[in-house]
Order: C-alpha cells, then structure tokens, then sequence
C-alpha cells in the first residue's frame, strides 16, 4: 500500500510537471522569439542604419576642394556618419560600422586604424581606470566619499556650495591625478548622491552634473604645466620660441580661468537652465544611509590604494629631476602604476578572501559598447590629421590669411574662437601646433605679447566637449547614455562654451595688465 501510495503521488506530480510543460510550451510557441520574430523599433533603427551609408557616401561622389585629398573628404563624411550614429542610437552598431568604413578611406588600414585606438596607452588605462572605479564602488569608497560630501554642515541646506564642491573635486582630482580617475570618481559621487534625494537618470540635476564634470575634465587637460596636453603645448612654444614659457604666469592664467569657470557654470545652471534645487534644499542626515559613513577594514584598504595611486602619480611632479625613482615611475608610465597598484591589492585577504578580482571586476566594472566607442574616437583624429587628408594644408591656406588683415584685438578673439571651434573637432595639441606659429609670428607685428596670446591658445584648446572626439573628456562622456543624452550635451554645451570663451578672452586681457 505504501509503494502503490508513493508510486500514485509521484505518478500525480509527474502529470502536474507535464501539464506545466505543455503550458510553457504552448506560452513559448505563441511569444515571438527575439531572434527570429524583428522587435518594435528595429525597422527605425534599420533607417538610420541607411542614413550612416548615405551620409558616408557623400564622401566617395564629392569633388575635394584642393588642396583637400580625395581620401580626406571620405574620412570627412564618415567623421559626420559617425558623429551622426552615435548621436541618433545607443547601440553599439555606429561603432563597429565605423571601424569598417574609415580604412575603407584609404588613410589607413584596418590593424593601423586598431592600433590608433585600442593600441594606445590611453586606451589601456582608461579600461584600467573603470576597473579601479569598481573596485572603489563595490568597496563603498564612492558611497562613503558622497556620504560624507553630504553630511557636511557648511554644504546641507545649502545646494550651490555642495554643486560647487562637486565641480571643484572634479576639477582638482582631474588636474592633479587624472582626467579618467577624476570623473568617472566624481560621476560615482553624483550618482549615489541622484539616488538619495530620489532622482533618476536623465534628471536635471544628474544630467548637469555629468555635464558639468566633463566640462571640468576638459579644462584640467591645460590646467597645470604637467598636465599631458600642457607639455605637449609648452614644449611646441619652447621650440619656436627658443625658449621655455613661464610656468607661473602659465598657472596665473589657466587656474583662473578653470575656476571662473565654475562660477559661470553655477549661474548657467541657476538663470539658464533652470536647475530645480528643492530636493537638494531637503537633503539631511535623515536621508544618508549610516552604513555609507562607517569606514570598513575594506573601504581603509581601498581608500589607501586610492590614495597610493594619486601620490605615486604626482611623484614624479615633486621630486628633482634625475631622482632615479621618480625616472622609474616615469618610465612605468600612468598605465604601469596602475599595475602596481592592482598586482598589490590582488595579495591582499580580507577574511580569508581576496579583496580585488581583476576577472570579475572587469566583467562589471567596463561597459564594452563604451570601449568600442572609444576605439574609434581615439583613432578619429589621426585620421583627421593624416598628411593624405590634406586638412592641414586647407587649414594654413585658407585660415592664415583672414588673421592677417585683423586688428590686434579681433585677432585675438578670432584666433580664440577658431582655436575653439576646430579643437572640437581635432585633436587638440595638433590644433595648437598648427597655430602657435601664426599666432607668435604675427604678435610683433601688432604689438601684442606673443605668451600671453599663445597661453590663450593653449587653454583654449581645451574647450573641447561638443563632438565625441573632441578630447579625453567628451570620449567617455558620450558613451555615458546612462546618465546623458546627446542632445542634452549639445543643448547644456554651446551656452557653456562661448561663456567658457568669452571669460577666457576677458582673462587673457586682464591677466596682461599685471603680467606682462
């Protein structure tokens, strides 16, 4: 009886089981499978697709205007396809066509082109840098670092100082550290602080504030004379000038301006853009979780980690030349550092468990349709500026001779605002060199102090946030379509930029009454 018993029960659940099947299955044979049934939305997407190719075309049917190459007016029209797909869709499709199309141009080859992009350094590091900033999330270094931005008194109750604060953080970790590690630190800051006030992507306020950061990035790239755009720039004027600027007079100009520039963008956002506040205005102690504010063995870990990473970068900043560690940290590079670092903490145990998994980290911490991304916007400007595309040679023909006939003052302007518009389309240290030379060769000629205009120049330069190739900044801002929208960075860009512009140039007119 207890078999027969058993036997039935089992006989029971096995008809239930079938019964369950038979209904999955008859749910599954009426639910369109994804890869063979087209989803809502494709046939748009499909019609961008077309727009890519037809956009592109445009470049293999028009005539070149000389002395523009043949090969430059296609790698101009797959710039603009590109530019176009990444502004119109979030998938990865405008990325990988990219990488097809531009060696079909002819500037270069498809493993040239590779290697201009994911075969840099700053490629390595920047996928290095989002591991790193997983590390800090998952350890609550970036939940305790907004934490306790927030519970400072001076800062609650009061919400342009905490925003100041925030774009004063991003500014000086990406000017003294690096432009990756500062914002996409500081993005993980406003992130935790979105979801405490109870916000949401695409917000203003998130929307802003990744913004704004970027904006603050891009500054950082001339801010101080070590900086890797700054050498590069300094060391052009130093050639041509045959002898080194002033790296005080330097500083005297680019940090006034980048911190200027924080107060123009905190009134853009007040009168401008109309940044609501209220739930800021709300924010207290009540509203932080006291976990975030409690510092683990983990978070102490993590932070040193942190904070040996920034030292061991600014190293070779402070110590005298010739010290044979700061050559080694030099020789290492920002890409070796990093390694040390990680190699460290992967010895490190908490618990008897390994604290960071560079696998598993990685896995998470980087967004790959980013990375292909950045593939192409780091080899953009190589191509832009390959002697077969003849651009530089359109440049220097058809710009030069409109600066001739200038008054020393629209000179000024002008060049700012050419410097400007084109470095967001180049790349920035090739828009200097090209025209430092104009710039010093012309100063004596109108009575104007050619550091003072070369400086202008250089700072100028890294105003360069409006395309995704523009610079270091808007290369991972754009494929940050989480938290930002193409269209809110042209909508929230073109009002920061020309006041960025106009507080450089009145700058640059002050600084010369007791600099110079």
């Amino acid at each position: 009886m207890l078999l027969f018993k058993i036997e039935s029960d089992y006989n029971h659940i096995l008809i239930q089981e079938v019964d369950t099947m038979a209904v999955k299955q008859t749910e599954d044979s009426l639910t369109p499978h994804p890869l063979v049934t087209p989803q809502p939305g494709m046939d748009k997407e499909l019609i961008k697709v077309l727009f890519f190719f037809v956009i592109a075309g445009l470049g293999w049917i028009l005539p070149a205007p000389a002395p523009i190459t043949p090969i430059g007016m296609k790698v101009f029209f797959v710039f603009i396809a590109t530019v176009y797909g990444w502004t119109i869709s979030e998938k990865v499709w405008p990325s990988l066509f990219a990488c097809l199309a531009f060696p079909l141009t002819g500037v270069a080859t498809m493993k040239e082109f590779v290697a201009m992009g994911w075969g840099s350094d700053v490629f390595y590091f920047m996928v290095l840098a989002f591991v790193l900033v997983k590390f800090l999330e998952e350890a609550g270094v970036s939940q305790f670092l907004a934490s306790w931005l927030m519970s400072r008194k001076a800062l609650q109750g009061h919400p342009w100082r905490l925003i100041f604060m925030i774009l004063f953080t991003a500014y000086l970790v990406c000017s003294l550290v690096n432009i990756f590690i500062g914002m996409l630190l500081v993005w993980q800051i406003v992130y935790t602080m979105t979801d405490t006030i109870r916000q949401k992507p695409y917000d203003k306020f998130p929307t802003l504030m990744v913004f704004g950061i970027a904006v603050m990035g891009g500054l950082s790239l001339c801010a101080m004379p070590w900086g890797g755009n700054a050498i590069v720039n300094l060391g052009v004027y130093a050639n041509l000038m045959g002898e080194p600027g002033n790296m005080i007079r330097y500083m005297a100009f680019s940090l006034p301006v980048g911190i200027i520039s924080i107060f123009a963008y905190l009134l853009l956002c007040k009168y401008v853009f109309k940044l609501d506040i209220t739930s800021l205005k709300k924010l207290t102690n009540d509203l932080i979780n006291p976990e975030d504010l409690k510092v683990t063995p983990i978070k102490k870990i993590a932070l040193v980690s942190l904070g040996a990473f920034i030292v061991l970068l600014l190293l070779p900043s402070i110590l005298p030349k010739g010290n044979a560690f700061a050559n080694l940290l030099n020789h290492m590079g920002v890409v070796g550092v990093i390694v040390l670092v990680f190699g460290v903490l992967s010895l490190i145990k908490s618990n008897g468990q390994n604290i960071f998994n560079f696998a598993a980290l990685a896995t998470k911490g980087v967004p790959w349709n980013m990375v292909a991304m950045v593939l192409v916007i780091l080899a953009i400007g190589g191509c832009l500026m390959n002697p077969k595309t003849g651009v530089n040679e359109f440049l220097q023909l058809n710009v030069a001779p409109i600066l001739t006939s200038l008054s020393p003052l629209m000179f000024v302007v002008v060049i700012t605002l050419i410097t400007v518009v084109l470095t967001n389309f180049m790349i920035n240290m090739v828009v200097v060199a090209l025209f430092l030379p104009v710039v010093i060769s012309m100063s004596g000629t109108l009575g104007i102090n050619p550091e003072q205009v070369s400086y202008l120049v250089m700072v100028a330069s890294s105003f360069a946030i409006l395309t995704p190739a523009a610079s270091a900044a808007s290369a991972i801002l754009f494929p940050n379509a989480k938290w930002i929208r193409p269209k809110d960075i042209y909508q929230y860009g073109f009002p920061t930029i020309i006041v960025i512009t106009a507080i450089a140039i009145i700058w640059s007119y002050l600084s010369g009454l007791f600099l110079y």
